[in-house]
């Protein structure tokens, strides 16, 4: 389900494992350039603490020819429910720019919900020649997020297949 509001878009999907396998996988930021058709890859720059809360990563992400790092730092993270930071586009002394947040709902013991959102609070003028309008960049972000999201179930689906319960 897409969901777009004035600056934000998010998109749910249904996994079959449990909570704790997808909040592992998705707060592990070094492997979002496994799902993220943007993101190459991602560096911890101040390793998280045991609550995670002020761990700062950068980003490098590309599109076509363009590159780019964010600049992000933890904000939310509660084990099996969400998981959230703020990117930076230019650097730490920048406010932040985009917030993503990950949702997670358990469905039953093995399947859960997963919501990922992203909220634009402004762009850039050099993000606007390279991504146009907020709207431009939300349903480019919309896609993006369609395609994690695949990709994220069918590697924790894939990765779990000998763990599943039989449905006999």
């Amino acid at each position: 389900m897409v969901k777009n509001q004035i600056n934000s878009t998010s998109i749910s999907i249904e996994i079959e494992v449990p909570p704790k396998e997808i909040w592992n996988a998705v707060s592990d930021v070094t492997r979002v350039s496994e799902w993220s058709p943007e993101c190459v890859q991602v560096i911890w720059k101040k390793p998280p603490s045991d609550n995670m809360i002020g761990a700062k990563f950068i980003g490098s992400n590309k599109r076509g020819w363009m590159r780019w790092k964010g600049y992000c730092e933890v904000t939310g993270a509660l084990p099996e429910k969400n998981f959230s930071y703020n990117v930076r586009p230019l650097g730490w002394w920048m406010r932040p720019q985009t917030r993503w947040t990950w949702e997670i709902r358990a469905q039953s013991n093995f399947e859960s919900v997963v919501t990922l959102r992203c909220e634009i609070q402004y762009v850039t003028p050099f993000g606007r020649l390279i991504f146009g309008t907020l709207k431009q960049r939300l349903t480019e972000v919309s896609h993006g997020i369609q395609v994690t999201l695949s990709r994220l179930k069918s590697s924790l689906e894939n990765n779990n297949i000998a763990q599943k319960p039989c449905k006999c």
